[in-house]
């Protein structure tokens, strides 16, 4: 019986003693219309700056940026494609008062053989860039996935952040982009 007890304590001990206390937390940082719900009659991406027209008319198409129904949370997303004369890009600059530790957000793609669409995020102090990150999307994905874009920590000062998204450089890539949100995880 004894020897039942001991096990019993040993096992109990060792649970305990193998058990971590997660003591991670997650602070969201909003982007400025990062869930592509908001767009103007036209449909333009309200917040961010794009090379896309969807009322020009010229021998090409060149509503590049465009509002699509098929959105991983919300209502609408935004997707990038190649017009055959230019990549499409939506650009983003912002306050913001924390340092994030990286970017999360839901994309979906088709890439062509050899292309890259890209996310590259920049933070800064005053005019000075002091930390960024970045994306390569290289292969096709069809449904909707996460990513996490780490954000390397070179400051703890930051006060304004822009996001720039880039569609690719050949026919037939497409990037869809949902729900981006900075994280800031503190230990």
């Amino acid at each position: 019986m004894k020897t039942v007890n001991l096990i019993i304590v040993i096992l109990i001990a060792a649970a305990i003693f193998s058990c971590k206390i997660d003591t991670t937390s997650q602070e969201i940082i909003p982007i400025p219309n990062g869930d592509f719900e908001l767009w103007d009659n036209m449909p333009t991406l309200l917040f961010w700056q794009t090379n896309s027209c969807a009322a020009c008319d010229p021998p090409w198409e060149t509503y590049i940026v465009q509002k699509v129904t098929d959105a991983f949370s919300g209502q609408f997303a935004a997707k990038l494609i190649y017009n055959n004369v230019y990549s499409s890009f939506a650009n983003n600059k912002f306050s913001i008062s924390l340092h994030p530790t990286h970017l999360t957000g839901y994309i979906k793609s088709t890439i062509s053989s050899g292309d890259t669409a890209i996310i590259h995020i920049d933070l800064f102090l005053g005019n000075n860039i002091v930390d960024n990150g970045n994306w390569f999307e290289i292969s096709s994905t069809d449904s909707y996935k996460k990513i996490e874009i780490p954000i390397s920590q070179n400051s703890s000062s930051v006060d304004s952040a822009s996001i720039r998204i880039i569609g690719g450089k050949k026919q037939n890539t497409v990037l869809y982009v949902d729900n981006f949100v900075f994280i800031k995880t503190t230990k």
